[in-house]
């Protein structure tokens, strides 16, 4: 079952079924962009930014996925919306990061289905925050199409050692933007990121860190964000 909600340049829906969150182009739609939220949270959290992004690019359709609830090691087996288990804050290198693959299965049928509608791949962004950044990592840089971009704000790549980029996606670009402050995903995990992502060979990088800013994202860093996918998605 489908809500919908009103909005000046996109129609608004909500599947009630997995709580995914859609903003479709009243015009024209050319570009897509698919934004993953962090453990713990739904679409509805990201939902007033993604429509302020929106209503900027009236080409632009956004999807927001809701992750499945289910049991987080580090939140002693509490369930909540999570991508994948999260065992410890303090070795993310060595964590098995359990059901990423499955979660990643589930984005890539979301880009197949853009591109199936006829949106191709070098024109969808996948994008994210926290631990749904760290799943636009995971997923945007392994798979078969080379996207218009990957968009990480507060994230990492899991699994690290398991992480390898196709020759045909370096030149797939990449925003990562990250806060100074941030307690949860600290920085040096970024930093270490950014150089993993470079010795695969991913050459248009760009990475902005924000002083003063703990995990959670500013105006300033959302209006980095606009531009740079007004930039990527003309």
């Amino acid at each position: 079952m489908m809500r919908r909600m009103s909005s000046k340049s996109h129609s608004v829906a909500v599947d009630n079924a997995d709580n995914t969150i859609t903003f479709t182009p009243k015009g024209d739609h050319t570009s897509t962009l698919i934004f993953m939220h962090g453990l713990g949270d739904t679409a509805f959290g990201w939902a007033d930014t993604i429509h302020h992004l929106s209503q900027s690019m009236p080409h632009l359709k956004c999807i927001l996925p809701t992750a499945p609830t289910q049991p987080v090691t580090l939140n002693n087996g509490m369930t909540m919306p999570s991508w994948y288990d999260i065992q410890s804050l303090t070795d993310r290198e060595g964590d098995p990061c359990s059901g990423i693959e499955d979660s990643r299965e589930r984005i890539l049928g979301v880009i197949n289905n853009e591109i199936q509608a006829g949106i191709p791949a070098s024109r969808i962004v996948l994008g994210g925050f926290s631990q749904g950044g760290a799943m636009s990592l995971f997923t945007g840089f392994q798979m078969q199409h080379a996207l218009a971009g990957v968009l990480v704000l507060s994230g990492y790549v899991p699994k690290a050692g398991f992480f390898s980029v196709p020759t045909a996606l370096k030149n797939v670009p990449l925003l990562m933007c990250h806060g100074d402050c941030d307690m949860v995903v600290r920085l040096s995990w970024a930093e270490k990121s950014i150089e993993k992502v470079k010795e695969q060979g991913v050459a248009n990088v760009e990475f902005k860190v924000y002083e003063n800013l703990d995990h959670g994202a500013s105006m300033e860093e959302i209006t980095k964000v606009q531009k740079w996918l007004e930039k990527i998605l003309p």
